[in-house]
């Protein structure tokens, strides 16, 4: 049965009211703020225009969170995608323990990134950490933690982020490598294909949509990453760990400065919007 225009409306009214109250309704609001000198502290509102994306570009601190985003974004999605790929293959086929290793590696995603970023802030935390209670056990001297090193802090973290991430990247992997036919290993097998040409000749051609849908959702999430970061570090030491997520969350609610800390997270929006504007080109001609 073909659905009428009126019973679209009627079935899709829902979605829409609950979309617009919760999302584009407060999403439209802190847009209104950016251009204004809103705060709910004050007791005048004033019109900017867009005085506050220009003090935000032009602050100092969010180009070192932008660039430490970027620098997060290049290094940790690519070894997500290679591990994930990796991981995925190896569970493709059966294999004793299967369901049990495929729990045990999804654990880490399951994991909150609040409670992952506690778990390993107490793991890396100076001289009360794990880590430094092992090495006194060991007779070791006490090292600096990784994490409060303004050199290592950021290695610290993307690594951290790639363990959390990676089995995410391979649970959605893991159905595309896995529905690709039998027939297509067998030919490369009897074709003298090593292992790294059947990845390449044969996984890698059948799965690269899903890569590439794969690869755009990770940078999306590394654009906004916030929670672990948050607790881990707290964007520190100095900026060294600092991204626009953070900045706009300590301009907003440390600072108070409201305008600013809605302008910054409008521009976070953007530069999502931008990778989905992206993946729909990409994906478009893909499809042609």
């Amino acid at each position: 049965m073909r659905l009428t225009r009126r019973d679209r409306l009627v079935l899709f009214a829902p979605l829409a009211v609950l979309l617009g109250g919760w999302l584009v309704v407060p999403a439209l609001i802190g847009l209104g703020a950016t251009l204004t000198t809103y705060s709910p502290l004050t007791t005048t509102v004033t019109f900017a225009g867009l005085q506050n994306y220009g003090n935000v570009v032009h602050d100092p601190q969010f180009a070192e969170a932008t660039r430490n985003v970027l620098i997060f974004t290049f290094l940790a999605v690519p070894l997500e995608l290679v591990l994930g790929f990796c991981l995925a293959y190896l569970l493709r086929r059966p294999v004793w323990g299967r369901s049990w290793w495929r729990g045990l590696l999804l654990l880490p995603w399951l994991v909150s990134p609040i409670a992952s970023g506690v778990m390993w802030h107490f793991l890396f935390s100076g001289a009360t950490g794990i880590v430094d209670f092992a090495q006194g056990w060991l007779g070791r001297p006490e090292l600096a933690s990784p994490v409060g090193d303004v050199r290592l802090a950021l290695p610290a973290t993307i690594l951290i982020e790639v363990w959390r991430v990676t089995p995410f990247a391979t649970f959605l992997l893991l159905p595309g490598l896995a529905s690709i036919p039998e027939e297509r290993w067998e030919q490369a097998t009897l074709a003298g294909a090593s292992w790294f040409r059947r990845i390449v000749d044969v996984a890698i051609p059948e799965v690269s949509p899903l890569l590439l849908t794969v690869g755009m959702l990770l940078t999306g999430l590394s654009l906004g990453t916030f929670d672990t970061v948050l607790i881990l570090t707290g964007g520190g030491p100095g900026t060294a760990t600092l991204t626009p997520a953070l900045y706009s969350y300590g301009r907003a609610f440390v600072t108070n400065d409201w305008p600013l800390g809605a302008a910054s997270a409008w521009l976070i929006a953007a530069g999502v919007a931008a990778v989905g504007a992206v993946y729909i080109r990409l994906s478009s001609r893909r499809s042609h």
